[in-house]
């Protein structure tokens, strides 16, 4: 009865951000996914998103777009003037607004919306989040001119002892299609408060990448990782090797750099000191993968994701 009452939806699905093997029978199904399924996804998706990134691309960088299309990233150091920089790192590290808390491992990681309410208490913060150039370079990552939900986020490393190793330590892909993370730092990163770490390339879309996303999908659903069960591939050095890709890089970067990363590509924490933390202003954007058109940016958009997360949130 069960499947008779979710088949419709698990079909659906198929044509959504939806990547757990383990939670659709569908999608992890090792006949349908021999078959190609979930090659095919990843195909699709991609084709996609090139052409939503050459839509967005015209006012952007050529070298900021060369190197997300070839290293699957974009660093920009100083990106803010140092005085707006200031006010707005001052506002961020006092404000007391609505929390999420992440329990991953041993680590412990703390999300604040700034919805536009929020915002309307940060005057100097919402004037850089308003920046024409800087939400141009996320939409262009985003390859959607909707905005990403900005946060807060704060990491704190080896908080919680006994607790199990922090998952996001293992290098890993977000998930089967192209998605948008970034970070400006608020504090200074490195080895010793735990950097992003990113292999450069590894977002694209190579046959070695595609044999490596086929096999494993044939077999997603017992995999002993649950993470991978649920979309996201763990990435073993075997596979680093196999897959021609080069040495992991860390980015230990001074603040105010802004960093912005395709997470389709291999990435994961780097090993921090316990009780070290980092602040930076965080975001992701993932809309469907399969939708050729790259939105309208209109400002009614934005607040409404905001709405809608809250809705979300309040039904839990």
């Amino acid at each position: 009865m069960k499947t008779l009452l979710y088949s419709p939806v698990w079909f659906f699905q198929l044509f959504t951000t939806a990547k757990s093997f383990s939670a659709n029978p569908i999608l992890g199904s090792p006949l349908l996914n021999r078959l190609g399924l979930h090659v095919l996804r990843v195909v699709l998706a991609h084709a996609v998103m090139q052409l939503r990134l050459w839509l967005l691309h015209w006012h952007i960088d050529p070298a900021d777009r060369q190197s997300f299309r070839e290293q699957g990233f974009i660093l920009k150091p100083d990106y803010f003037p140092a005085e707006d920089f200031q006010r707005m790192e001052q506002e961020l590290r006092h404000y007391q607004g609505h929390s999420r808390t992440y329990l991953q491992g041993d680590t412990r990681t703390l999300r604040t919306l700034l919805a536009p309410e929020a915002l309307a208490q940060l005057p100097a913060t919402r004037r850089q989040l308003a920046d024409p150039a800087f939400l141009r370079l996320l939409c262009y990552a985003n390859g959607h001119q909707r905005h990403p939900l900005f946060n807060t986020e704060q990491i704190f490393n080896g908080e919680r002892g006994g607790a199990g190793d922090d998952p996001q330590k293992k290098l890993h892909v977000d998930t089967f299609h192209p998605t948008m993370k970034f970070w400006l730092y608020l504090d200074d990163v490195d080895a010793h408060n735990g950097t992003f770490v990113y292999i450069p390339g590894s977002q694209r879309l190579s046959w070695k990448r595609l044999r490596w996303e086929y096999r494993l999908s044939i077999r997603a659903r017992t995999l002993p990782d649950l993470y991978a069960t649920r979309g996201s591939f763990r990435v073993t050095e075997q596979d680093r090797l196999a897959l021609g890709l080069p040495e992991p890089r860390a980015f230990a970067v001074p603040r105010n750099t802004l960093l912005i990363a395709n997470t389709f590509g291999v990435h994961g924490r780097g090993p921090a000191n316990p009780g070290s933390t980092r602040l930076a202003l965080w975001g992701m954007g993932r809309t469907n993968p399969f939708i050729p058109f790259p939105g309208t940016g209109l400002p009614v958009f934005n607040r409404l994701q905001y709405r809608v997360l809250a809705w979300l949130e309040n039904r839990k």
